[in-house]
């Protein structure tokens, strides 16, 4: 996995990774349709994002706007 600014591997789940933006982000993998990975914010779990890479992950996190 190349580096990417927002998101690492999970110390505590295997094939999970972690993206910080306004908080912590937990990341997995999904077969949806909507993308290949699948974002869920710990502090308000109906605030999800899908992507189709996690470069792409990265970019959308960044994107993201937060209002708790």
């Amino acid at each position: 996995m190349k580096s990417l600014p927002n998101i690492e591997k999970s110390a505590f789940k295997r094939g999970e990774y972690v993206g910080y933006h306004h908080g912590v982000w937990r990341i997995m993998k999904s077969n949806s349709s909507y993308g290949r990975w699948w974002a869920v914010y710990t502090q308000q779990p109906k605030l999800q994002l899908y992507a189709w890479s996690l470069a792409m992950m990265s970019k959308r996190l960044s994107e993201t706007n937060v209002i708790l």
